[in-house]
């Protein structure tokens, strides 16, 4: 009967094809749904042989036991269509891509039925490499890229032979845990699966540091202190320049979706995680839309914030050039944090026209942090300032975070940008709170990585410099482990 079963399957063999994949897998003996990505295929190839990889990604290589290589790559890569070694990429329902690497797990119903397992290897031309060592009825199988065979496709038929109590293709994806937030999947700022690499690379770094027990004052229009995803994380003083009082207020939505970027709560089930979701968010509130916008409220918040034991500062905001305002800063970058300096992070300006320049105060001096705008893929945004005073880029297009009265939503511009930038300043601080402002800066820009078409080809006081990028966008893995951990 089993004979009978092998055989007729032969035929169906011989019809398939590279391309006619089934949209699904079997868990538990159910159909578990694919959806077919229709930008990318993956390439499965010998290691010593030739394969078309223009513009692909090493996704994935194999361990020792194996001699294939897996890239990733773009649907309209030349060649694709004259080589028989790409496969279908898939997403899960949850949006998450699913990487066919070559491997099948098979689940024999007896020890007895290795020879099945054997002779269906040989039909479909795939390796058994491996038996389970703790469980000893499931074995792997690995294709052979020259069959042009499928390993969904075969998985799923294997199954439905009825001879095997499981098999399942293998699949290559990211698997790190970013949060148990319900929207944190939508925040491409922490993890970008449409263009790997362009976002803060933070779910790693959360393993060194989260920020906890550092100050960001987020002098804006004030944060909800009853939100939901902020409430956990917001200091118990706070201070409003309009009314001079120890109090915040709320003039608006902007400091709510600034101060959700920098800290709003990971893991508590609740809307998106922040950059930097233990640490503190001082709440400084002014009306940034009065007429007129009276400057010596803005300069009150930034000298109440530093005096008030904030290490960090994030204004996303911008005035004409004065000079209280001028005088504040240099005393929160000189006097703030015992003498080693308050990092002061300003957002780079909009515009509409074709003066980029960076508005006042990022043009201050270099001891202010000004940060540009970048999109989901990685260019600059059209609107976004730049300059000689840009230290770092950051995702600013299309940000969702928090907003009043327990909501969240998306805002786009450099004010979504510098947050970004005044979280990553806060996990530094928590590996070394003795960290002077000038060598947090440093990181910053060392730690950076290069993206965008441009070219880095100006030599800076930190490395390899561009005016729209200034030295590349803030990557707050690399930022903490370079963080050096003794006092200096």
């Amino acid at each position: 009967m089993k004979l009978r079963s092998i055989i007729s399957i032969i035929s169906v063999v011989t019809a398939i094809t590279a391309y006619a994949e089934n949209e699904y897998y079997y868990y538990n003996g159910d159909k578990i749904s694919l959806i077919h990505d229709q930008s990318f295929v993956v390439n499965i190839t010998q290691i010593n042989n030739t394969s078309i990889h223009q513009d692909s990604e090493t996704y994935k290589i194999s361990d020792a036991r194996s001699n294939i290589q897996i890239y990733k790559t773009p649907l309209d890569t030349p060649g694709i269509d004259n080589n028989s070694h790409f496969y279908n990429c898939y997403k899960a329902l949850n949006n998450q891509e699913l990487i066919p690497n070559g491997y099948i797990y098979v689940k024999l119903k007896e020890n007895s039925d290795f020879h099945l397992l054997s002779s269906f290897a040989d039909i479909y031309n795939y390796y058994i490499v491996e038996q389970n060592e703790f469980m000893p009825l499931w074995y792997t199988l690995q294709m052979n890229p020259e069959s042009g065979l499928s390993s969904v496709t075969i998985a799923n038929q294997l199954f439905e032979t009825g001879l095997f109590s499981s098999c399942f293709p293998s699949f290559s994806y990211d698997a790190r845990e970013i949060s148990y937030d319900p929207d944190v999947y939508s925040q491409w700022n922490l993890h970008n699966p449409s263009y790997e690499g362009v976002d803060l690379n933070v779910s790693n770094a959360w393993c060194y540091s989260t920020g906890r027990g550092i100050k960001v004052a987020v002098i804006d229009e004030g944060i909800d202190l009853a939100h939901v995803d902020l409430i956990d994380n917001i200091d118990k003083i706070s201070y409003d320049t309009e009314k001079k009082t120890n109090k915040s207020r709320l003039y608006g939505s902007h400091g709510t979706h600034c101060a959700g970027i920098i800290g709003a709560t990971k893991n508590n089930g609740i809307h998106i995680s922040g950059v930097a979701p233990d640490v503190t968010l001082i709440s400084v509130s002014t009306n940034l839309v009065r007429v007129p916008l009276l400057e010596s409220n803005l300069a009150d918040g930034i000298n109440w914030a530093w005096k008030n034991g904030a290490d960090i500062l994030s204004c996303s905001w911008y005035c004409k050039p004065n000079d209280l305002i001028r005088d504040a800063i240099l005393n929160a970058v000189t006097k703030g944090r015992d003498g080693k300096g308050c990092i002061f992070v300003k957002s780079a300006g909009n515009t509409i026209t074709s003066n980029h320049a960076i508005s006042y105060p990022g043009d201050l001096c270099e001891d202010v942090i000004a940060v540009s705008n970048i999109k989901s893929n990685g260019v600059i945004s059209e609107d976004s300032c730049y300059g000689p005073n840009i230290l770092v880029a950051a995702p600013g297009t299309n940000i969702l975070s928090t907003l009043p009265d327990n909501e969240i939503g998306l805002n786009s511009g450099t004010s979504m940008a510098c947050p970004h930038v005044a979280g990553v300043a806060a996990l530094i601080l928590e590996i070394n709170p003795s960290l002077s402002a000038e060598k947090v800066r440093a990181i910053l820009a060392r730690s950076a990585k290069k993206i965008g078409n441009v070219s880095y080809d100006v030599e800076k006081k930190y490395g390899s410099w561009n005016e729209q990028y200034g030295y590349g966008m803030v990557d707050a893995y690399s930022a903490v482990i370079s963080t050096p951990r003794f006092i200096y």
